[in-house]
Order: C-alpha cells, then sequence, then structure tokens
C-alpha cells in the first residue's frame, strides 16, 4: 500500500454533510456547486462502492477565479440547504435541517403533484397495423456488406384517397405483405381492404397521383433488391399503379437494374400535370456501386413517360435514399433536392423544365456524408427553404471528421464476379489507412485471397496497403466526411451547416419532416430514429425513440424530452408524415417501423393554428409545390411548402397547419402557387380554417 500527498494548489471548495441519525453522513444527498469554471457541478454521496473499498465522503470542488459562489444541497429525506457567499479555499461542513413533518416516520403521505399531461397521446391501437417485414440473408450474397439493404422501408403517406375532405392514412408492406389503406371516417381511422395480392417484393414508397378517370391512382415503388437474377431484377416494374376503388394494378414504369427507393412528384414541366421522379436505391449484388434514377413527364390520362434530357443527369447519380422536390431559389419551379448513402447532397435548379446540377454552386459538395432522408421547411424564418438531411449520427462504431473520414473501397478482390468491399480509415498511429472490417470476416468472405497479413496481431498494426497489396490498385473508393445530421441553412445561392444538437446525434435517423408542432409560429422538427439490421459483429443502434424538437424562429432547435413529448418508438423506425387528421387545428404523427407496429400520435398540447386547404387544378387539386405564410401587421411568419413525397419514403398530409405566434395579429395568407403566381387572402379576426382556390 501507498499513500500519496495531493500538492495541487488550484482554488477548490470542500463540502462535508453532517445529516441526522442515523444517515449521519447523508448518504444519497446531492452536492451542487454553482458559479466555478463550469456552471454546475454536482456530486452524490456515495459510501463504498469501491472496490473492497470506501472513500472519505469529503467532496472537493474546483473553484476557478470565481468570486461569487453557491452551494446548494438536496438532503436524502427531502430537506434543501443553500449556502451563499462561498470563499475558496475552505472546508464547509453542512448540517441537515430538521426533518419536515410531512417526512416523519407514521406520517400521512403527502400525494405528490401529477407530472403534467405529455404533448402526444399514443393512439396506436386505433390502426392495429403492423409492418411486414420477411426476412432475408442480404450476407449470403455480399457477405462484407456493412448493413443490410432488405430492411430500408416502410413508407407513411396522408392523402385524401376518397375525395371526402379527410385526409386517409397509407402503409406501404414488405414482401408477403399488403398495402395498407385506412379510411378517415371524421377522425376515426378505419381499415379498408384493397383486395390486393399478397406483395411479391418490398414495397417502398406510395404516392397519390391524380387521375381525371378514377380520381386517384395511388403509385407504388417497388424494390428488385431481393431478385435472385439480374433477369428477374430487371423484369420488376419499379411502379405500379393501384386503383383504390376497384383494387386492380397496372404496372406504369418498367424495371430497371437498380431497385427503387423514393418517389417524389411535382409539375417540373410547368404543364399544370404531376411529374414523377424515381429514385435508384441500388441494383442487387452490386452494392456500393452508383445506381441510375429516372425522371418521368406525365403526359396526362396516366401516361408517365420518360423525360430522358433530364434523366440522363440522374445515369449514376448515387444510391439514392430520399429525395424531395422543393422551390430553393424561389422562382416558382420546383427543383430536385437528393440524399445519396454515400457523397454529397445533390441540387438540381429546374430552368422552366429543364435540371441542372447546381450541387458545387450553392456549395452542397462541401459536406460528404452518408444521407439517410432529406426535406425543406423555413426553420430561421426568413422566408427561404432550409434544407435538413438525417445520417448515422454520432453513436456509431465509426468517429470521423474532415481529416479521418470513413472510407469504403469496393470492388471484385477475388475475381469472382461479385462486388466485396472493406471499410478504412486513416490511422494517426499507423499514419497510414488502416482497415476497420474485422480480420475473420475478411479471410471468410474472400478465401482465395492472399492477404499481406493472417494474424490478429499483425492486422492491427496493418495499413490497408500492407493488407491488400496490389489488389487495392483496382478498389474504387467512397467516402464520408461527417455522419451528422444537418440543417443546411439558405442563405440566397449558398447553403449554410449546421448539426444538429447532440440529443440528435444519439441515433441514426431516417424521415425528417418540419411542421409547427407545438403551434407557437415557428417551425419544429421530428425526426424517425434507430436502425437495427447491422451486420452480425456489430450492436443495433437503439438509441433513438423518435425526437421532437422545438424551433425558435431564428434557426435554433431545442430537443423535447421522451416523457415531456409523449412520443417514445423504441423500434426500428423509417417513415412517418403528419397530418391534423382529426381537424382540430393541431399537427399529428404517424411513424413507421419496421417488422413492427405502426405508432400513431394525437397531438393534444399544441396552440391551434389555421387550417389551410389549398384547391387547384384537376391535375394537381391540392397545389403540390405551392408555399404558403402568414402574414401579420408588419411582418410574416415562416414558409411552408406543400411536398410530393419528402423525408423518407413519405408524404405528409396537404391540408397545412400553420402556427400562429402569441401577441401578433394574422391579418392576410400570402400564397405563392405552383408556377411563381403570388396572392394574399384576407383573413377575418379569429379565423381559424381557410380554403383557398387557384384563381383560372
Amino acid at each position: 500500500a501507498a499513500v500519496f500527498r495531493n500538492r495541487t494548489s488550484a482554488p477548490r471548495v470542500a463540502v462535508r454533510l453532517r445529516g441526522q441519525a442515523p444517515n449521519t453522513a447523508g448518504a444519497g444527498s446531492k452536492i451542487r456547486l454553482l458559479g466555478g469554471p463550469v456552471p454546475v457541478q454536482q456530486k452524490e454521496v456515495v459510501l463504498g462502492g469501491n472496490y473492497l473499498s470506501g472513500s472519505d465522503p469529503l467532496y472537493t470542488f474546483a473553484a476557478g477565479n470565481a468570486t461569487e459562489l453557491t452551494i446548494e444541497v438536496d438532503w436524502r429525506r427531502g430537506g434543501r440547504s443553500v449556502i451563499h457567499g462561498v470563499k475558496s479555499n475552505r472546508e464547509y461542513e453542512i448540517r441537515e435541517p430538521p426533518i419536515p413533518p410531512s417526512l416523519r416516520p407514521g406520517s400521512a403521505p403527502v400525494p405528490s403533484p401529477q407530472p403534467p399531461a405529455p404533448w402526444f397521446r399514443d393512439v396506436s391501437a386505433e390502426l392495429g397495423h403492423r409492418h411486414v417485414e420477411t426476412p432475408y440473408n442480404d450476407w449470403a450474397r455480399q457477405p462484407l456488406l456493412p448493413q443490410a439493404l432488405s430492411q430500408l422501408g416502410p413508407g407513411v403517406t396522408w392523402y385524401d384517397v376518397d375525395g371526402d375532405g379527410n385526409e386517409d392514412l397509407l402503409i406501404t408492406s414488405g414482401r408477403g405483405g399488403s398495402l395498407a389503406y385506412y379510411r378517415n371516417d371524421h377522425g376515426r381511422l378505419k381499415k379498408v381492404e384493397l383486395h390486393l395480392p399478397r406483395a411479391r417484393y418490398d414495397e417502398t414508397t406510395v404516392l397519390p397521383l391524380p387521375d381525371r378517370k378514377s380520381g386517384t391512382v395511388l403509385l407504388v415503388g417497388q424494390s428488385n433488391y431481393e431478385s435472385q437474377t439480374p433477369a428477374e431484377a430487371a423484369a420488376v416494374p419499379s411502379v405500379l399503379a393501384v386503383v383504390p376503388g376497384t383494387g386492380s394494378t397496372t404496372p406504369v414504369i418498367p424495371g430497371d437494374v437498380a431497385s427503387v427507393g423514393p418517389l417524389a412528384v411535382a409539375d417540373v414541366d410547368g404543364d399544370g400535370d404531376l411529374d414523377l421522379f424515381v429514385g435508384g436505391r441500388v441494383a442487387p449484388g452490386t452494392y456500393p456501386d452508383a445506381a441510375s434514377s429516372r425522371l418521368f413527364r406525365n403526359e396526362g390520362g396516366g401516361r408517365l413517360v420518360l423525360d430522358e434530357a433530364n434523366t440522363k443527369l440522374f445515369e449514376r447519380v448515387g444510391l439514392i435514399s430520399a429525395a424531395v422536390f422543393s422551390d430553393v431559389n424561389g422562382d416558382g419551379w420546383p427543383d430536385l433536392i437528393l440524399a445519396p448513402e454515400w457523397g454529397s447532397l445533390k441540387l438540381f435548379l429546374n430552368d422552366h423544365g429543364r435540371l441542372r446540377d447546381a450541387s458545387v454552386e450553392w456549395g452542397l459538395d462541401r459536406w460528404v456524408g452518408r444521407w439517410n432522408g432529406v426535406t425543406t421547411g423555413d426553420l430561421d424564418g426568413d422566408g427561404r427553404l432550409d434544407i435538413v438531411a438525417t445520417s448515422w449520427g454520432r453513436n456509431t462504431k465509426y468517429h470521423v471528421d474532415a481529416a479521418h473520414p470513413l472510407l469504403l473501397y469496393y470492388g471484385d478482390f477475388a475475381g469472382s464476379r461479385r462486388w466485396d468491399m472493406i471499410e478504412a480509415q486513416y490511422d494517426d498511429r499507423l499514419r497510414a489507412i488502416a482497415p476497420l472490417t474485422q480480420l475473420d470476416r475478411l479471410m471468410t468472405a474472400l478465401p482465395g485471397v492472399r492477404f499481406g497479413t493472417r494474424s490478429f496481431a499483425a492486422y492491427a498494426s496493418a495499413s490497408l496497403q500492407d493488407v491488400l497489396g496490389r489488389g487495392l490498385e483496382r478498389a474504387q473508393r467512397l467516402e464520408a466526411a461527417t455522419l451528422d445530421h444537418v440543417v443546411l441553412f439558405n442563405r440566397g445561392g449558398k447553403f449554410e451547416a449546421v448539426p444538429l444538437p447532440p440529443e440528435a446525434q444519439f441515433a441514426p435517423a431516417f424521415y425528417a419532416g418540419v411542421a409547427d408542432f407545438d403551434g407557437d409560429g415557428h417551425e419544429d422538427l421530428f425526426l424517425a430514429q434507430n436502425f437495427f439490421p447491422t451486420e452480425i459483429g456489430t450492436p443495433r443502434y437503439d438509441a433513438g425513440r423518435g425526437l421532437l424538437l422545438l424551433g425558435r424562429g431564428d434557426g435554433t432547435l431545442v430537443p423535447v424530452p421522451g416523457q415531456v413529448s409523449g412520443i417514445a418508438v423504441y423500434g426500428d423506425q423509417r417513415g412517418a408524415a403528419f397530418a391534423d387528421y382529426d381537424g382540430d387545428g393541431r399537427v399529428d404523427l404517424a411513424v413507421s417501423q419496421n417488422g413492427a407496429e405502426t405508432k400513431l400520435y394525437h397531438n393534444e398540447h399544441a396552440r391551434p393554428g389555421l387550417r389551410v386547404r389549398l384547391v387547384g387544378e384537376a391535375s394537381n387539386p391540392h397545389a403540390i409545390g405551392a408555399v404558403l405564410r402568414v402574414e401579420y401587421e408588419g411582418s410574416r411568419g415562416p414558409a411552408r411548402e406543400v411536398h410530393g413525397g419528402s423525408g423518407y419514403w413519405s408524404e405528409d398530409g396537404a391540408t397545412q397547419v400553420l402556427g400562429l405566434e402569441e401577441g401578433k395579429r394574422p391579418v392576410a395568407l400570402w400564397i405563392r402557387w405552383p408556377g411563381g403566381r403570388e396572392v394574399s387572402v384576407a383573413l377575418a379576426p379569429g379565423q381559424r380554417e381557410i380554403v383557398a382556390h387557384v384563381s383560372r
């Protein structure tokens, strides 16, 4: 044994508690020092707890150069002591105050105050829906995949399918299940059978497309990822059209090599019809090789024709995980934002129907990551639409920055006509790029490759060049310099990236939705979180339960604890969507889970806002692409855009609820209709609902 004397001289404060018998040391009490070098220092009195040892219950706190210090003690039995004017380099002995009569043994218990009711009430039992996910072994085809690609759904869509003025709920299915349709009967959701056969392939996104013959056709994306051969994959129709009234199903977009991921609609060419973007997610067996996406013009009558000129921009554009049409430059024409799994976000500006890649021009090439979801909203209230992009967060096995990006080397290392991949990262100790993939996985997946190192000890100090040798020369490389979820603020011609708060980085996120969830006139953000199907050596990422972040109107977002918001989704969340499905002026929320229950949350906290229903032309009845703002006397509220697909494989309700700032009087609703024409519609005092028709 040895005794060591502490001879450091930094200013400090020592505290010893004198509790009432029998707890004379005050065990379990909490001591806080306020005003030191950090705002709050806290310690709890613990007796024992070390290995066969216990420390003297004298607690020391750093004082720094502070002159105003305060000690607070919350005693174990409920008392409280506060010492002001604390001086540094002193020991304070604090005696426990008398026990309040209500806390003495034998006294009647005092009822504790009830916590306030959560903001959202879980009404999932009204749906009784569970997503179907039939097991599939991704690693049988590509044994070095970092995560499964067969469990990426489902998507969620709110849309008034039957035209009765109430928004209905649609949820896609995995292979072996069926598209779910819940009809909204004045705030009560009732399942309606579409009489569809069991899905042969995973469904990705479901989007409504107005059809002058049958009212609404549902476009359903199909994933060919689980196809066994390239020929089977190419034969799978990329998009099916489902007629809700009859259940008839018709292929409308032919198959492609790549599996379909996101769908999005907007009037790209300005002819009044909604055109369709079909995102290429991944070609079966070739991850992470880039996939191509496509754009189809709506020629009316249900005819979707390939837009060859614009589609050339999307050749090998990447593994597109999410897409949204949004007018980021405010010219009335919908631009297109893509979120690839590897690389930087892509922005295609719309010049009267012709798209051009403006990603570099707007500075998006500076943020290279692994993106999952994307949407837009006016989070700082300046009238310009900002981008929210979700990724994998900071709570994974990877720790990346610009100097240490995550690298993925891929190619046919074994000469087997199979894409294999190795994760790697720059190692400061080795001063070289080192492999991250476990050696046993490499040796099992690539038994025919002669690695330069075959022992774990050698592998720990080997560079990737040492391991692969000349095989590295044939490899292609992808990288990600950030895994943060970010807001990219629109500064007018440039985007400025700001990471979301640390609480948002605890888990991967997919869907992102921007709406005023508390009704204060400022836009908020919801994230659907988690990812379970990692490779076998990586624990699942499950630290999220769905996160609501409140906006302050200046771009600042404040996380809301789950016990306050009432949102607690512990499963593998994917698509989600918001809508005021019961018409009470509050934004409600549906959140899907892969292979688990779909959650429905009813908003019971928000201040009711202004419900806005836009009525456009017959070919775009809900005015997809319109932008709304509340006008006050001398100011305007944030911009809200009506999206045709956004977040992650989902579509939010078309009927918008705009929050109203307290203390301000709304006088008009400003609308920029698709095509760019702007109008202001007067609001009567106290008006809480408006139906605005596009003028012909």
